[in-house]
């Protein structure tokens, strides 16, 4: 519509106050968290922050503790109960079955089919595999192992790749299976080499992301060894140590995925052979890669308990995690040298006797979790729409999420319904019942409302062990009095 030139004036500066308020609004209820004339609090979805001081507020139980127990071994597994661990990290199908009163992840090896592959075959192996898996009561999987390394790839690895096969076998799993957690491989962390058989964690998550893999993990897998530093040693883009973490974490919220955690799949210290009498470095080539990792047992015993304390005050979004290793010491020299590296992970020696380090993991003070899902309500847009009142209809406001923010593999269902409003619009959703992780659509009916900014509530309610969760999110309606804002 034409309008003359003061007519069209007050136009734009109506149409410009109204959004200025709108954004007003929205800033202040965001800095306050209170709503405005006595309507509910608004729940926003807000992302935990790293705890820089250990005197901190310490945030609620997260933490599994767990460890790696490796196959072909004779080991006496009371060494699990003793160590305090709730969780056990497994290769096969034989151990799995050995730890009916652990939680079990298992570490899920595939072959990538290739792409011009068989990849019906794959997903009924993987659905096969799944429902075996369940029947053995294992409760997670790792699908694959350090993907980002060409050594655990057949080929250069291939972040797009990887996210191909994982989606797969995660869509299988849940078809099947879907009580069972999908944790995604545990990457290395690593530099990129000039040969790239091997790239960098945060550049090849970050392509992950980029592919759309967030949407096919329950928690994320990371290796986080600290090497020779300190846990507490400051994260840095060039260097490799445990809080190496937070910079993967930091990747994950940059892409949306802040409400899944990540499970450290492997960490650990290498203890100096030379403690026990050998010199490896004279009599076995294959661990000179490694030597520059060593530190004496007191230490490996100081840091491996000040890293499980670390994530426990700090990284609220941290699962599982599970040491390397227990017992690889014991595997017979056919299978490793007696200075292979991965020996002088573990924290029993090589006569079945423990280290420092298991004496002191046993001793240590420990906030076992509850396994309980925590609902959050995350904004998919702004969750504001504009129309001018000439042409009423119904209109989408926006969309929000109901995500499960507390342990994987929990779930609850979740009854969404709008607060009524005497003087707004007639406001629908869809689904009115959602599960954990569906994303609901509001809709508004503006037939008769006049030019102003009208701010809407939905309340959604859950029952969560027990307890009725209740919490809500809000958005805006934007009504102006132009001829042109039609949809």
């Amino acid at each position: 519509m034409v309008k003359d030139g003061k007519s069209y004036w007050v136009y734009c500066m109506k149409h410009k106050i109204v959004l200025f308020l709108t954004v007003l609004l929205t800033l202040f209820a965001n800095l306050t968290n209170v709503s405005m004339g006595g309507l509910p609090r608004h729940v926003f979805a807000t992302e935990p922050t790293y705890v820089q001081s250990i005197a901190a507020t310490i945030p609620r139980p997260h933490l599994g503790y767990g460890i790696h127990v490796a196959p072909n071994t004779t080991v006496d597994l009371g060494w699990v109960d003793r160590l305090g661990m709730d969780w056990v990290k497994v290769y096969t199908d034989n151990e799995a079955g050995y730890y009916r009163n652990k939680k079990v992840l298992f570490r899920y090896d595939l072959i990538y089919p290739g792409d011009n592959g068989n990849w019906s075959e794959f997903k009924a192996g993987v659905r096969a595999r799944a429902l075996k898996l369940v029947d053995l009561g294992v409760e997670a999987v790792e699908v694959h192992n350090e993907p980002n390394l060409q050594a655990e790839w057949p080929g250069p690895p291939n972040a797009w790749q990887y996210t191909q096969m994982l989606r797969v076998v995660y869509t299988e799993i849940k078809a099947v299976a879907p009580q069972l957690i999908v944790v995604s491989a545990g990457l290395a962390p690593t530099v990129t080499t000039p040969s790239r058989d091997a790239i960098t964690d945060v550049d090849f998550a970050r392509e992950m992301f980029e592919n759309g893999a967030g949407d096919y993990f329950d928690a994320f897998g990371y290796h986080p060894y600290g090497y020779n530093a300190p846990p507490e040693d400051a994260p840095n883009a060039r260097t490799l140590n445990y809080r190496r973490t937070e910079m993967l974490r930091d990747l994950m919220v940059e892409y949306g995925l802040g409400s899944k955690p990540i499970w450290l799949t492997e960490f650990g210290w290498l203890r100096d052979p030379a403690e026990e009498g050998l010199n490896c470095l004279a009599t076995d080539l294959s661990f000179a890669g490694f030597s520059w990792m060593k530190v004496s047992g007191q230490t490996q015993a100081d840091y491996i308990v000040r890293a499980f304390d670390f994530a426990d005050k700090n990284w609220a979004w941290a699962g599982p995690m599970f040491l390397w290793n227990l017992n690889w010491s014991m595997l017979g020299p056919g299978v490793l040298s007696q200075c292979n590296h991965m020996r002088w992970f573990s924290i029993l020696r090589s006569d079945g006797q423990p280290t420092l380090a298991l004496n002191s993991v046993a001793a240590m003070p420990r906030r076992p979790v509850r396994e309980m899902a925590e609902m959050t309500l995350v904004a998919m847009d702004d969750m504001t729409v504009e129309i001018g009142y000439s042409c009423p209809a119904i209109v989408e406001v926006g969309q929000f999420q109901i995500r499960n923010t507390g342990y994987p593999g929990t779930g609850f269902d979740a009854t969404i319904e709008p607060a009524i409003s005497l003087s707004g619009p007639e406001v629908t959703v869809s689904p009115a019942i959602a599960a954990s992780d569906d994303v609901i659509t509001v809709y508004a009916d503006t037939t008769g409302l006049t030019a102003g900014l009208y701010v809407i509530y939905i309340n959604v309610d859950s029952e969560i062990s027990g307890a009725i969760v209740s919490q809500n999110i809000r958005g805006y309606v934007v009504v102006t009095d132009s001829f042109s804002d039609c949809q």
